[in-house]
């Protein structure tokens, strides 16, 4: 039977029609089986990659477990290596450990519950001023920070001195918050009570660092040159940056053996002595560390940062963070 021209010309128009519908679906499904494919692949690198760098973790733990029994903790150790890189199927697994006692612990400037207030500053609040003021922060504005940062990790509800605030201050705000009133976790927390602005937050981002115990002391022996502002802080400011910066790059390679051998080699003239306050925040070993574990796999790359504590001659790795540490 023979259709008319029109009636051959529509059907050809929807047959045509039909094979342009099927060849888009299976445009659409292979796209979409290979999207599948590459992700899958991707997460099993990923997977991978995040194994390796567990693995970089146990090597950091097994590093430090090493030097957990000995007297001084220095940079002369196994552990503080910048070049340690594993080669591995695939990719590499890179890794270092910083001392996270190397810093001043804000959480220092914990108050606890019942404590006397005498107007006496402590003395980790009193570092903690003097390292403003050797970043070149006035000295109104390191008085304001230190008031409002002792208020924000103390136990209490009562504002500290001129320029102390709690909840009333903050419950006020446009969008309103609470102080935690106990230790922070990071100290990026500080641009919340302190009003950072970029300069000062670039200038003392090196010297910080937040602590899960209130009771550290700063370890003189992993210290760098450059952070030779906080130990003038830690010592009163007895010594010019200058000064500490050259005794830091003279320092014995082993590390001092105490805090009185350090002291000594201060050369203070007679009748100027290092307060003891001041003392009591010093020491030559370390309990926390931050490890990192660069992994790159297969065109991939991912860090893994271990927090670690040392405790009865074992690491652990208390707290994980992946990318970049702000």
């Amino acid at each position: 039977m023979n259709l008319p021209s029109t009636q051959r010309g529509a059907a050809l128009l929807m047959v045509l029609l039909m094979v342009a519908i099927m060849l888009v679906l299976s445009v659409n499904l292979v796209e979409s089986v290979r999207y599948s494919s590459q992700r899958l692949l991707n997460q099993r690198y990923m997977d991978q990659a995040y194994w390796y760098a567990l693995g970089g973790e146990y090597i950091a733990a097994k590093s430090l477990e090493d030097v957990a029994g000995e007297d001084v903790i220095a940079l002369n150790q196994n552990w503080a290596r910048r070049d340690v890189v594993f080669p591995v199927e695939g990719g590499s697994i890179a890794g270092l450990i910083d001392d996270q006692q190397a810093c001043f612990n804000v959480n220092r400037l914990h108050r606890p519950d019942g404590s006397e207030q005498s107007g006496q500053k402590s003395g980790a609040q009193q570092v903690f001023e003097l390292l403003l003021l050797n970043v070149d922060v006035d000295v109104q504005r390191a008085e304001y920070i230190g008031q409002r940062l002792s208020d924000w990790v103390d136990s209490d509800f009562s504002p500290e001195g001129p320029f102390g605030a709690e909840d009333l201050s903050y419950s006020g705000e446009d969008y309103p918050y609470l102080p935690p009133n106990q230790a922070i976790d990071s100290v990026s927390e500080l641009g919340l009570f302190a009003d950072f602005d970029a300069e000062e937050q670039e200038a003392l981002r090196p010297f910080l660092c937040a602590l899960p115990e209130f009771d550290t002391r700063l370890n003189i022996n992993t210290l760098g040159e450059e952070d030779a502002p906080l130990l003038a802080a830690a010592i009163g400011n007895l010594l010019a940056v200058e000064q500490i910066q050259r005794l830091i790059a003279e320092r014995p390679a082993e590390g001092w053996a105490s805090v009185e051998s350090f002291i000594a080699s201060l050369g203070l003239p007679e009748g100027q002595q290092v307060a003891a306050e001041f003392q009591a925040g010093l020491g030559v070993k370390s309990s926390y560390f931050l490890g990192l574990a660069d992994v790159f796999y297969e065109q991939r790359r991912l860090r893994l940062y271990s927090r670690f504590v040392l405790r009865n001659g074992k690491a652990y790795a208390y707290a994980r963070e992946y990318g970049e540490v702000f």
